[in-house]
């Protein structure tokens, strides 16, 4: 982005802040707040008491849960210690402890923390209502909070929210503004923290809430992405950096081989509707963690619709479409021309192209008529699953979106007919069924801990 003059970003910042504070907190009669006169700074800041009343204008029925989410947030922050499970309401937290002599009593309690973030998180993506007031409250107890480690985990949590649901159009400017500010706080690593939640808010505003709250295993890997990219929602740029130093000669990430390789292992080519029917969601979510750990192994998994989908989902996830918004168009205009179409993969950037390669590549191993009798996927069949992980229509309208899935369909089934994978790219011949598990030296990634800022 084109950068402002400093003290011109500063003034636009501090307006944005004050124009969305007084829309939002004011005390005015459009009454956001409860007709409190308290100021917009105090009202924004650290506090140890519980909320005698939720921060922003919220229906009545809320109110009760507004105020129990900010005790959550003081237990996941460490500002407050934990009486009884909070979240037991909604039958989140199953973990009271039944002996507080056991000796697991510190992962019990860690267990029981987890499941109140958890229910903290289901209840923002039931209640669409709720999310300003809790991404809210986590800023007010992360503004002049004492507690290093406190903070820390606040920005934690952060983190999870950003992975999990957006503020709303209105409050994302507000939040956006606060996490610019942060970038340039260094203790404590916020900045790391807090140029990571940038990036998260402008990819969950783009995406929108999840489906379903996070599984435990997932907020704690979402809790320490800042320091552990995932290799999932990322620029494909950010993935072959992380993946240099364990795979130095692979010109495509890792996971691409490693989910072909598999599927083929698994027997793919005879499984009837691959691509298209969904693997197991859980299994799909298990072995995304797995490999975001660092660990490349089908231990446990047999059925090859789950390294279809999260292949799908991989190449879906990716920060940037594939095919860059300004050849968007191109694709969309020359679908119909077999041989405009291969000239726009020329023409791609070097790492988007040789993904594209590989994956078409792939899919063309299923057009051989014996695997297609088996598998009744044809390539009409294929390229409609494929086109919308590998092209990204970003137009607000649904009535385009919908035109142009069509052309984005013919686009993808002209270059499964027609580009000669091999022919592409002197420097690089995509390959399949090599087996592309790692070497064995390459280490996994050690799990962060939750508890510390100083890694």
């Amino acid at each position: 982005y084109p950068v402002l003059p400093q003290d011109l970003s500063s003034d636009i910042q501090q307006f944005a802040e004050t124009y969305f504070a007084k829309q939002y907190f004011s005390t005015h009669r459009t009454g956001f707040l409860f007709k409190r006169k308290v100021p917009v700074e105090q009202l924004m800041s650290w506090q140890k008491p519980l909320l005698s009343s939720p921060l922003l204008m919220l229906n009545k029925s809320l109110h009760k849960d507004a105020l129990k989410l900010f005790k959550v947030i003081q237990h996941v922050m460490g500002d407050r210690e934990r009486d009884r499970p909070v979240g037991s309401r909604a039958g989140a937290d199953t973990h009271a402890p039944h002996n507080a002599s056991t000796p697991s009593l510190v992962s019990g309690s860690s267990a029981a923390l987890l499941e109140e973030e958890r229910w903290l998180l289901s209840e923002g993506l039931a209640h669409g209502e709720l999310r300003d007031e809790i991404y809210c409250q986590v800023m007010k107890q992360l503004t002049g909070n004492p507690n290093t480690e406190s903070i820390f985990k606040g920005w934690q949590l952060l983190c999870v929210l950003l992975a999990t649901f957006p503020p709303s159009k209105d409050f994302e400017t507000y939040l956006r503004s606060y996490l610019q500010q942060a970038t340039s706080h260094h203790e404590g690593r916020t900045d790391v923290m807090a140029k990571y939640c940038l990036r998260r808010l402008a990819y969950v505003s783009r995406k929108g809430p999840r489906g379903k709250p996070p599984t435990v295993a997932e907020i704690e890997t979402a809790s320490d992405a800042a320091f552990h990219p995932s290799i999932f929602g990322e620029s494909l740029d950010a993935v072959y950096r992380l993946q240099e130093r364990s795979y130095p000669h692979m010109k495509i990430p890792i996971i691409l081989p490693f989910l072909a390789d598999g599927i083929l292992a698994l027997g793919g080519t005879k499984t009837e509707g691959i691509f298209r029917v969904p693997g197991d969601g859980d299994a799909v979510s298990d072995l995304k963690l797995r490999i975001d750990k660092g660990y490349y192994s089908l231990d446990g998994v047999d059925d090859p619709h789950v390294l279809a989908s999260l292949m799908k989902l991989w190449l879906r996830e990716l920060c940037d479409p594939l095919v860059p918004d300004e050849l968007y168009n191109d694709c969309v205009s020359s679908s119909k021309d077999p041989d405009a179409c291969v000239q726009i993969i020329h023409r791609l950037p070097t790492i988007n192209r040789r993904v594209v390669l590989f994956a078409v590549s792939f899919l063309q191993l299923f057009l051989d008529e014996k695997i297609q009798a088996v598998t009744k996927m044809t390539s009409a069949n294929l390229a409609l699953v494929m086109a919308p992980n590998l092209l990204r229509c970003n137009s607000e309208s649904m009535a385009v979106v919908f035109t142009n899935a069509q052309y984005e369909q013919t686009f993808v089934h002209s270059l499964l007919l027609h580009l000669q994978c091999n022919a592409v790219d002197p420097d690089y011949i995509p390959s399949h069924g090599q087996g592309a598990l790692p070497p064995s030296n390459a280490a996994p990634r050690g799990s962060q801990s939750r508890r510390h800022p100083h890694h």
